[in-house]
C-alpha cells in the first residue's frame, strides 16, 4: 500500500528471504494446534531498541517499528505516557508545553532520511515527517492508513542532561510538527500511542495473508509524563479530573486501530465458559492438542469449560481472525488513580505474563537455571508450566552491527529451548542509534529463536518441480553434531528411528523400535504413541532427551538387510513433516496438500487448508486476502451473522 505506515528498510526484509521465512513458516504451522500462550516468542521494549539516543520522533520511529516486524519481531513492550494536560498517551516521556510556552531557537541539527531510507551525515533543520492530530479509527480496508513522506527530513539531536524551567526549545515549524528539546529527550507532538497503532495496523494488513500471518501482542507499560518545565524530574501524579476518562482509556485507544484484531478478556471468558461452541467445535483433526489445559467435565450435566485455557493460534487466528492481544504491564505510583477497570473487557491483567525473576544465564550450550524444561516429566506441572514463561535476557548479551546470522545466539537459543520467551530490555544497537538505522541484530536475536531448522536448512529439494519426487522433501531432528535437536532434510525413503508422541502428553516422545521410511513410519510407533513433529521447544527437548536415552541400533533389526543409514543419518530421528506435494511448502502426513499452492482454476472456489500437522481441510477461499475482507464483513453484521462455513471453519481469501 503507498500510504502505508508500514515502511520498512530492504535491508530488514532481506532478512526472512529463503530460507529463512520457510523455516519460520513451517515452524508457525507445526504449533498452530497449541494454545498461543505456549508459544515461545521474544519480548523486545520499543523503548530500548527505538529511543535509546533520546529521540522520540515520528519518521525516526516509523522506520525503527517498522523494521523490528520486518525482522520477524512480534511482541513488544510500550512505555506509554499520559500527557495529561493535552490529554493524550504518548510516547515521549515529556509532556508537549501548549504552544504559547514554545520558545523559537536555532534548529538542533539532525540527520536527514534519504529516499533510499539510508541515513546522510549532513545536518538539516528539524522536520517531523508525519503531523496528525490523532490517528482515526479506522473504517475500511481502504482507509486504514495516514500517508508518510518516505524522503522526509528525520530529527536526531545530542540530549540535555539538566532539567529546565524555561520554555523548552522549538524550532521553526516546518513542513510537519516541530521537536521539542525537552531535558534528555527530544519529542514531537505527534509521537503518540496511536500513531504506534497506526503502524502496527498497517503492519497486519500488509501481513493478512495464510503465508504471512502471525499473533502478535502489546504490554503496555503506563507512565504519568514529566513536567515539560522540569522533564528530567520525577513525574507528579495528575489531577483526578485530568485522569483518562471514556474516549481517552487505553482501550479506546486499542480499539480505535485494532477494534477487527484485537483478542479481548471479555471473548477469552466467552470461549472458555463452553467448549463445545467454540475451541471444540471442529472436526476431529483440527481440535486443540491435548495435556496444555484443562477441562472441568461436568458428565454432560453443564457445558464442558476450562479455566485456565487459551486458543490454539489455527482456531483465533484462521477462524476468529484475531491477531493481537493488548495486556497491562507495570503501572507507575503516579497513575495508580486511573481505573484500569474500565479497560477489563479489552486488556489483559498484569498477571497474564510470568515473569521468571529465577533466570540466569549460563555457559553457552549449558541451560539456564530456571530452565522448565524436565527430562522426567511428560506432562505440564508447576515446575514446567511454560504458559507466557518470561526470561529477562542478560544485559550483558551485545551483538555486532553485522552479524553473523546462520550462528545463533546462545543467550537466546538456550532461554528458547527451556520454554523461556527472551524478554531483550535493553539496546543491541550501538550509543545513540537505533533498530532505524541498522535493524541487523535485531534480525540476529530473531534467527536465534528458531528452534525448529538448523541454520541453512531446510536445504533446496532436489528434483523440485518432479512430481512425488523424495530427495530432501522430509525432516528429521539430529541427535549429534553442531545443531542436536535441531532439523534438516532427508530423502523420505532414508530408515530412520520415527519420533513417535502420547497424544494426550505433551512431553512423552519415545523412538520406534524399528526404523521405518516416511511411508511407513505411522506403523511403526508403540501404542498409544503416534508418529508426530514437536510442536514446541519444550517439545522437542523432550524428543531430544528420549532419543539420546535410546540405546540407538544403526540397524535395529539384524536379521534384514534393510538398513541404509549413514553416519549423518544414523544419529537422526524422522518427523512427521514432508514437502512432497510441493517443494519448500512443509506439510504432515504422507498425503498433505500443499495449503500455499495457487489454485488450478481461479474462477472456482477452492478449499485451502491452515498448514496444521495434520494438513486438515478447514478454510473456505473466496478472492481476497482472508483478514481485510472478513474484517469488513464483521463491520458490516457486528459480528452477529456468521458465513457459510466447511467442517465448522470459515475463511475467505487466497495464499500469497
Amino acid at each position: 500500500m503507498a500510504d502505508s505506515l508500514y515502511v520498512p528498510d530492504p535491508v530488514a526484509q532481506d532478512t526472512l528471504v529463503q530460507p529463512w521465512d520457510e523455516a519460520f513458516r513451517s515452524q508457525r504451522d507445526v504449533g498452530l494446534l497449541v494454545p498461543v500462550n505456549f508459544h515461545t516468542v521474544p519480548l523486545i521494549s520499543l523503548r530500548a531498541a527505538c529511543f535509546n539516543n533520546g529521540l522520540y520522533e515520528d519518521a525516526s520511529f516509523q522506520k525503527c517499528f517498522s523494521n523490528l516486524l520486518a525482522v520477524g519481531l512480534r511482541r513488544f513492550v510500550v512505555d506509554t505516557y499520559w500527557d495529561a494536560p493535552r490529554g493524550e498517551w504518548s510516547l515521549c516521556p515529556a509532556e508537549i508545553p501548549p504552544a504559547s510556552a514554545a520558545g523559537s531557537s536555532s534548529p538542533v541539527p539532525v540527520p536527514t532520511f534519504t529516499a533510499s531510507s539510508s541515513l546522510s551525515s549532513t545536518s538539516a533543520g528539524v522536520t517531523a515527517t508525519i503531523s496528525l492530530p490523532g490517528f482515526p479509527k479506522r473504517q475500511d480496508a481502504s482507509s486504514a492508513s495516514t500517508s508518510s513522506s518516505g524522503s522526509s527530513s528525520v530529527g536526531s539531536s545530542t540530549s540535555s542532561t539538566s532539567a529546565t524551567s524555561s520554555p523548552p526549545v522549538a524550532a521553526p515549524e516546518q513542513a510537519g510538527e516541530v521537536i521539542f528539546q525537552l531535558g534528555s529527550y527530544n519529542c514531537t507532538s505527534t509521537i503518540t500511542l496511536n500513531y504506534l497503532t497506526g503502524i502496527f495496523n498497517d503492519f497486519l494488513e500488509a501481513t493478512s495473508t495464510t503465508t504471512d500471518a502471525s499473533f502478535t501482542y502489546l504490554l503496555l507499560n503506563i507512565h504519568a509524563a514529566a513536567s515539560w518545565e522540569h522533564p528530567n524530574e520525577p513525574a507528579q501524579q495528575p489531577p483526578a479530573d485530568q485522569l483518562p476518562a471514556a474516549g481517552r482509556l487505553l482501550s479506546d485507544a486499542m480499539k480505535g486501530n485494532f477494534s477487527e484484531e484485537l483478542y479481548t478478556p471479555s471473548r477469552l471468558a466467552d470461549d472458555r465458559a463452553n467448549l463445545g461452541k467454540t475451541w471444540d467445535r471442529v472436526d476431529k483433526e483440527n481440535m486443540p492438542r491435548k495435556g496444555y489445559y484443562t477441562v472441568n467435565d461436568y458428565a454432560n450435566t453443564k457445558p464442558l469449560s476450562t479455566d485456565d485455557g487459551w486458543p490454539t493460534e489455527a482456531y483465533v487466528q484462521f477462524h476468529q481472525y484475531f491477531r493481537l492481544l493488548a495486556i497491562f504491564g507495570t503501572v507507575d505510583p503516579q497513575m495508580s488513580g486511573y481505573n484500569r477497570t474500565l479497560d477489563a473487557d479489552t486488556i489483559f491483567p498484569t498477571d497474564t505474563l510470568s515473569f521468571r525473576p529465577d533466570v540466569s544465564s549460563s555457559s553457552p550450550g549449558d541451560p539456564p537455571s530456571g530452565c522448565l524444561f524436565n527430562a522426567s516429566a511428560s506432562t505440564l506441572t508447576a515446575e514446567t508450566n511454560s504458559s507466557f514463561a518470561l526470561a529477562l535476557v542478560p544485559s550483558t548479551l551485545s551483538v555486532p552491527t553485522n552479524p553473523n546470522l546462520t550462528s545463533p545466539l546462545p543467550a537466546i537459543a538456550n532461554l528458547t529451548a527451556c520454554g523461556l520467551s527472551p524478554f531483550l530490555n535493553h539496546s543491541l544497537s550501538p550509543a545513540n542509534t537505533t533498530a532505524a538505522t541498522n535493524p541487523l541484530p535485531y534480525a540476529a536475536l530473531t534467527h536465534s529463536y528458531l528452534w525448529t531448522w538448523a541454520p541453512g536448512e531446510p536445504l533446496n529439494a532436489t528434483d523440485p518441480t518432479a512430481p512425488g519426487a523424495t530427495g530432501n522433501r522430509c525432516a528429521a531432528a539430529s541427535t549429534t553434531g553442531t545443531h542436536p535437536g535441531r532439523w534438516h532434510v532427508v530423502d523420505c525413503t532414508t530408515r530412520l528411528r520415527v519420533a513417535c508422541q502420547d497424544p494426550s502428553a505433551p512431553y512423552a516422545w519415545s523412538l520406534s523400535p524399528r526404523e521405518a521410511t516416511y511411508d511407513t513410519a505411522a506403523s511403526a510407533c508403540s501404542a498409544p504413541a503416534k508418529f508426530s513433529v514437536p510442536h514446541t521447544p519444550l517439545e522437542n527437548a523432550h524428543l531430544l532427551a528420549a532419543a539420546l536415552a535410546t540405546n540407538q541400533n544403526p540397524n535395529p533389526n539384524p536379521n534384514t538387510n534393510t538398513n541404509t543409514n549413514t553416519n549423518t543419518t544414523a544419529s537422526s530421528v524422522l518427523l512427521n513433516l514432508n514437502s512432497v506435494d510441493v517443494a519448500d511448502c512443509w506439510v504432515a502426513s504422507p498425503n498433505g496438500t500443499c495449503p500455499y499452492r495457487a489454485p488450478s482454476d481461479t474462477d472456482q472456489t477452492r478449499i485451502v487448508v491452515v498448514p496444521t500437522v495434520a494438513a486438515v481441510l478447514i478454510f473456505v477461499c473466496a478472492a481476497l486476502t482472508f483478514f481485510v475482507k472478513c474484517a469488513s464483513n464483521r463491520r458490516e453484521d457486528k459480528r452477529g451473522r456468521r458465513r457459510t462455513t466447511v467442517g465448522g471453519w470459515e475463511y475467505e481469501g487466497v495464499p500469497s
